[in-house]
């Protein structure tokens, strides 16, 4: 059976502006890119011309940090020159999903992992987790509550207690959040 290149590779970022006349590019990550994965893996994917997936390694990484944000210039060897490096702008950069599993560990309290969880308020069962939904600020769940859903922000205000082993997240203040 042949794999569709969705569950064959996996997107860790695009290529941004060129820096300099050698190459370098800017590497723009994305939510599955993790901070060593330079480090930890050696080939990587782009599209060409033809959208064929091409090889390609690192020869340098150049990391720099402003106001508590990295920024990543990135060498690759199919990068010749500022010309090929503004004709790669916007290209996504890809890492096989089997290498990709290998190189990134998962966290240990991922969101996804609260799917199912018996949420309790005042002691009693309040609903139960359908979704977890991303933000940058924070996740929110999204919990079947009655009849309908309701979003509970996953901060300190309205999560009291999480207990991995049982799967009950504790809440306080959820009034708030069902006042009309």
């Amino acid at each position: 059976m042949v794999q569709s290149i969705r569950n064959r590779f996996v997107e860790i970022g695009r290529i941004g502006r060129p820096r300099g006349l050698e190459g370098v590019v800017r590497f723009m990550p994305n939510h599955n890119f993790a901070d060593d994965l330079f480090d930890r893996a050696d080939l990587f994917y782009m599209k060409n011309e033809r959208t064929d997936l091409v090889p390609s390694r690192i020869e340098s990484v150049h990391v720099e940090t402003k106001r508590n944000q990295q920024t990543f210039f990135v060498k690759f060897d199919m990068i010749a020159n500022r010309t090929d490096a503004e004709t790669a702008q916007n290209k996504a950069v890809f890492i096989k999903a089997d290498l990709f599993d290998e190189v990134v560990e998962p966290e240990e309290n991922d969101e996804e992992s609260f799917f199912g969880y018996i949420i309790k308020y005042d002691g009693e069962e309040f609903g139960k987790v359908l979704d977890v939904l991303k933000n940058p600020a924070h996740p929110i769940l999204e919990v079947k509550h009655g009849s309908g859903t309701i979003l509970i922000p996953m901060v300190d205000e309205y999560i009291d207690d999480t207990d991995h082993e049982n799967g009950i997240i504790s809440c306080i203040n959820l009034d708030q959040l069902t006042e009309s």
